[in-house]
Protein backbone atom coordinates (compact mmCIF):
# COMPACT_ATOMS: atom_id res chain seq x y z
CA UNK A 1 0.00 0.00 0.00
CA UNK A 2 2.71 2.86 0.81
CA UNK A 3 4.50 1.89 -2.53
CA UNK A 4 0.92 2.36 -4.05
CA UNK A 5 0.43 5.84 -2.32
CA UNK A 6 4.16 6.77 -3.08
CA UNK A 7 3.53 5.91 -7.07
CA UNK A 8 0.18 8.02 -6.40
CA UNK A 9 2.09 10.95 -5.35
CA UNK A 10 4.50 11.23 -8.35
CA UNK A 11 1.83 10.85 -10.52
CA UNK A 12 0.38 14.15 -8.17
CA UNK A 13 3.31 16.49 -8.04
CA UNK A 14 4.55 15.77 -11.95
CA UNK A 15 1.03 16.89 -13.78
CA UNK A 16 1.39 20.14 -15.30
CA UNK A 17 -2.34 20.73 -14.24
CA UNK A 18 -1.70 19.57 -10.51
CA UNK A 19 0.77 22.45 -9.98
CA UNK A 20 -1.37 25.24 -12.13
CA UNK A 21 -4.60 23.66 -9.84
CA UNK A 22 -2.65 24.04 -6.22
CA UNK A 23 -1.09 27.69 -7.23
CA UNK A 24 -4.37 29.30 -7.90
CA UNK A 25 -6.07 27.23 -4.75
CA UNK A 26 -3.17 28.90 -2.53
CA UNK A 27 -2.48 32.11 -4.11
CA UNK A 28 -6.09 33.69 -4.77
CA UNK A 29 -7.43 33.72 -1.14
CA UNK A 30 -3.59 34.75 -0.23
CA UNK A 31 -3.73 37.74 -2.24
CA UNK A 32 -6.82 39.05 -1.39
CA UNK A 33 -6.80 38.66 2.44
CA UNK A 34 -3.09 40.35 2.33
CA UNK A 35 -4.71 43.23 -0.15
CA UNK A 36 -7.38 44.01 2.38
CA UNK A 37 -5.10 43.65 5.08
CA UNK A 38 -2.81 46.76 3.87
CA UNK A 39 -5.74 48.76 2.63
CA UNK A 40 -8.77 48.31 4.96
CA UNK A 41 -9.54 51.54 7.02
CA UNK A 42 -10.88 49.89 9.96
CA UNK A 43 -10.02 46.19 9.93
CA UNK A 44 -11.83 43.79 12.60
CA UNK A 45 -9.85 40.78 13.83
CA UNK A 46 -12.50 38.87 12.43
CA UNK A 47 -12.44 40.10 9.65
CA UNK A 48 -9.23 38.87 7.82
CA UNK A 49 -10.42 34.83 8.74
CA UNK A 50 -13.70 35.93 7.39
CA UNK A 51 -12.18 37.34 3.98
CA UNK A 52 -9.88 34.44 3.92
CA UNK A 53 -12.83 31.54 3.93
CA UNK A 54 -15.31 33.69 1.97
CA UNK A 55 -12.79 34.10 -0.80
CA UNK A 56 -11.33 30.49 -0.30
CA UNK A 57 -14.69 29.56 -2.20
CA UNK A 58 -12.51 29.25 -5.27
CA UNK A 59 -9.95 27.01 -3.16
CA UNK A 60 -12.73 24.65 -2.33
CA UNK A 61 -13.23 24.63 -6.09
CA UNK A 62 -9.77 24.35 -6.94
CA UNK A 63 -9.60 21.70 -4.14
CA UNK A 64 -12.14 19.73 -6.13
CA UNK A 65 -10.85 20.14 -10.00
CA UNK A 66 -7.72 18.57 -8.16
CA UNK A 67 -9.69 15.67 -7.38
CA UNK A 68 -10.92 15.15 -10.70
CA UNK A 69 -7.37 15.58 -12.37
CA UNK A 70 -6.12 12.93 -9.85
CA UNK A 71 -8.48 10.38 -11.91
CA UNK A 72 -10.02 11.42 -15.18
CA UNK A 73 -6.77 12.51 -16.77
CA UNK A 74 -5.36 8.68 -16.07
CA UNK A 75 -8.86 7.62 -18.22
CA UNK A 76 -8.44 9.84 -20.73
CA UNK A 77 -4.62 9.16 -21.34
CA UNK A 78 -5.16 5.26 -21.07
CA UNK A 79 -3.03 4.91 -18.43
CA UNK A 80 -5.31 4.07 -16.02
CA UNK A 81 -4.89 -0.10 -17.59
CA UNK A 82 -1.33 0.61 -16.44
CA UNK A 83 -2.47 1.16 -12.70
CA UNK A 84 -4.77 -1.47 -12.97
CA UNK A 85 -2.68 -4.13 -14.24
CA UNK A 86 -0.46 -3.26 -11.55
CA UNK A 87 -2.48 -3.69 -8.90
CA UNK A 88 -5.51 -5.37 -9.83
CA UNK A 89 -7.35 -5.28 -6.31
CA UNK A 90 -9.05 -1.25 -7.94
CA UNK A 91 -10.59 -0.45 -4.75
CA UNK A 92 -7.30 -0.58 -3.08
CA UNK A 93 -6.28 1.84 -6.08
CA UNK A 94 -9.19 4.18 -5.16
CA UNK A 95 -8.43 4.78 -1.66
CA UNK A 96 -4.77 5.29 -2.06
CA UNK A 97 -5.63 7.89 -4.84
CA UNK A 98 -8.42 9.60 -2.48
CA UNK A 99 -5.44 9.51 0.98
CA UNK A 100 -2.53 11.14 -1.53
CA UNK A 101 -5.01 13.78 -2.63
CA UNK A 102 -6.58 14.27 0.89
CA UNK A 103 -2.67 14.54 2.02
CA UNK A 104 -2.14 17.18 -1.00
CA UNK A 105 -4.60 19.31 -0.49
CA UNK A 106 -4.60 19.50 3.48
CA UNK A 107 -0.80 20.62 3.07
CA UNK A 108 -1.83 23.10 0.38
CA UNK A 109 -4.44 24.62 2.27
CA UNK A 110 -2.25 24.87 5.76
CA UNK A 111 0.15 26.83 3.75
CA UNK A 112 -2.36 28.81 2.19
CA UNK A 113 -3.52 29.48 6.02
CA UNK A 114 -0.35 30.11 7.14
CA UNK A 115 0.69 32.48 4.62
CA UNK A 116 -2.11 34.49 4.26
CA UNK A 117 -2.68 35.27 8.14
CA UNK A 118 0.87 35.89 8.36
CA UNK A 119 1.88 38.25 6.18
CA UNK A 120 -1.91 39.98 6.66
CA UNK A 121 -0.98 40.08 10.19
CA UNK A 122 2.32 41.86 9.41
CA UNK A 123 0.29 44.17 8.00
CA UNK A 124 -2.05 44.93 10.01
CA UNK A 125 0.89 45.18 13.00
CA UNK A 126 2.92 48.10 10.44
CA UNK A 127 -0.07 49.87 10.44
CA UNK A 128 -1.08 49.79 13.98
CA UNK A 129 -4.24 47.42 14.38
CA UNK A 130 -4.08 44.74 16.70
CA UNK A 131 -4.62 41.25 14.83
CA UNK A 132 -5.78 38.42 16.90
CA UNK A 133 -6.55 34.81 15.80
CA UNK A 134 -9.14 33.95 18.55
CA UNK A 135 -12.34 35.85 18.59
CA UNK A 136 -15.31 36.02 22.24
CA UNK A 137 -18.53 36.11 19.76
CA UNK A 138 -19.05 32.37 20.77
CA UNK A 139 -17.59 30.96 23.68
CA UNK A 140 -17.58 27.18 22.36
CA UNK A 141 -16.11 28.54 18.74
CA UNK A 142 -13.19 30.33 17.41
CA UNK A 143 -11.18 31.14 14.23
CA UNK A 144 -9.07 28.13 14.98
CA UNK A 145 -12.51 26.30 14.35
CA UNK A 146 -13.14 28.29 11.50
CA UNK A 147 -9.65 27.58 10.23
CA UNK A 148 -9.97 23.78 11.07
CA UNK A 149 -13.41 23.60 8.93
CA UNK A 150 -12.37 25.52 5.95
CA UNK A 151 -9.36 22.77 5.33
CA UNK A 152 -11.48 19.74 6.25
CA UNK A 153 -14.09 20.96 3.43
CA UNK A 154 -11.65 21.76 0.99
CA UNK A 155 -10.67 18.33 1.44
CA UNK A 156 -14.34 17.15 0.76
CA UNK A 157 -14.75 19.05 -2.15
CA UNK A 158 -11.58 17.11 -3.46
CA UNK A 159 -12.87 13.61 -2.49
CA UNK A 160 -15.92 15.07 -4.40
CA UNK A 161 -14.18 15.86 -7.51
CA UNK A 162 -12.16 12.70 -7.32
CA UNK A 163 -15.53 10.50 -7.27
CA UNK A 164 -17.33 12.40 -10.23
CA UNK A 165 -13.68 12.28 -12.35
CA UNK A 166 -14.32 8.51 -11.39
CA UNK A 167 -17.71 8.29 -12.16
CA UNK A 168 -17.53 10.25 -15.13
CA UNK A 169 -14.24 9.53 -16.75
CA UNK A 170 -14.20 13.04 -18.59
CA UNK A 171 -12.31 16.23 -16.86
CA UNK A 172 -14.50 18.66 -18.77
CA UNK A 173 -17.39 16.69 -17.76
CA UNK A 174 -16.22 16.04 -14.09
CA UNK A 175 -15.46 19.87 -13.50
CA UNK A 176 -18.86 21.39 -15.04
CA UNK A 177 -21.13 19.42 -13.43
CA UNK A 178 -18.60 20.54 -9.69
CA UNK A 179 -19.12 23.87 -10.61
CA UNK A 180 -22.30 23.87 -11.55
CA UNK A 181 -23.64 22.13 -8.57
CA UNK A 182 -22.87 24.70 -6.06
CA UNK A 183 -23.47 27.81 -8.12
CA UNK A 184 -26.32 27.13 -9.85
CA UNK A 185 -28.29 24.04 -9.92
CA UNK A 186 -28.69 23.89 -5.71
CA UNK A 187 -30.07 27.59 -6.04
CA UNK A 188 -32.43 26.55 -8.65
CA UNK A 189 -33.55 23.68 -7.44
CA UNK A 190 -34.17 25.40 -3.58
CA UNK A 191 -35.62 28.42 -5.43
CA UNK A 192 -38.13 25.94 -7.16
CA UNK A 193 -39.63 23.84 -3.89
CA UNK A 194 -39.29 27.20 -1.96
CA UNK A 195 -41.73 28.78 -4.54
CA UNK A 196 -43.98 26.01 -5.60
CA UNK A 197 -44.19 23.49 -2.88
CA UNK A 198 -43.19 26.29 -0.25
CA UNK A 199 -40.63 23.63 1.27
CA UNK A 200 -37.23 25.61 2.27
CA UNK A 201 -34.22 22.95 1.96
CA UNK A 202 -31.64 25.28 2.10
CA UNK A 203 -30.19 23.84 5.07
CA UNK A 204 -30.49 19.97 3.86
CA UNK A 205 -28.29 20.75 0.28
CA UNK A 206 -24.59 19.63 0.37
CA UNK A 207 -22.88 22.57 -0.78
CA UNK A 208 -24.67 25.35 0.81
CA UNK A 209 -24.07 23.03 4.03
CA UNK A 210 -20.74 23.30 3.51
CA UNK A 211 -20.27 26.62 2.22
CA UNK A 212 -22.13 27.61 5.27
CA UNK A 213 -19.92 25.70 8.16
CA UNK A 214 -16.76 28.03 7.48
CA UNK A 215 -19.27 31.37 7.98
CA UNK A 216 -17.59 33.10 11.10
CA UNK A 217 -21.23 32.62 12.43
CA UNK A 218 -22.73 29.47 10.55
CA UNK A 219 -26.27 28.76 10.51
CA UNK A 220 -26.42 25.90 13.05
CA UNK A 221 -23.56 23.77 14.37
CA UNK A 222 -20.56 24.26 12.34
CA UNK A 223 -19.10 20.76 12.45
CA UNK A 224 -22.57 19.41 12.03
CA UNK A 225 -22.46 21.37 8.71
CA UNK A 226 -19.16 19.61 7.99
CA UNK A 227 -20.28 16.21 8.57
CA UNK A 228 -23.60 16.63 6.68
CA UNK A 229 -21.51 17.50 3.90
CA UNK A 230 -18.57 14.54 4.50
CA UNK A 231 -21.79 12.05 4.72
CA UNK A 232 -22.65 12.98 0.73
CA UNK A 233 -19.15 12.62 0.03
CA UNK A 234 -18.69 9.60 1.29
CA UNK A 235 -22.17 8.08 -0.50
CA UNK A 236 -20.53 9.66 -3.79
CA UNK A 237 -16.97 8.11 -3.00
CA UNK A 238 -18.65 4.99 -2.50
CA UNK A 239 -20.64 4.44 -5.88
CA UNK A 240 -17.68 5.71 -7.65
CA UNK A 241 -15.40 3.01 -5.99
CA UNK A 242 -17.97 0.36 -6.92
CA UNK A 243 -18.38 1.74 -10.81
CA UNK A 244 -14.38 2.16 -10.76
CA UNK A 245 -14.05 -1.92 -9.72
CA UNK A 246 -17.27 -3.31 -11.82
CA UNK A 247 -16.51 -1.07 -15.09
CA UNK A 248 -14.01 -1.44 -17.68
CA UNK A 249 -10.49 0.63 -17.66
Amino acid sequence: MLNLMKSEFIKLRTLRSTLVATFILIAFPVVITVLNAFFLTEPKDTFMIEILTTTGFVSMLMSGVLGVFAIAQEYSQGTIRITFASTPLRTKVYVAKAFVLSLWVAFSVALLQVIGLGIASFALKRRGFDFGVMYKQNPYDSAWQVLFAFGAVCILFALVGFALGALLRNSPGAISTLILVPLLVEGILVGLLSAVFKIDISRKVPFTAALNSVQINPDGSRWSLVGYFGIWCLGLSILAALFMKRRDA
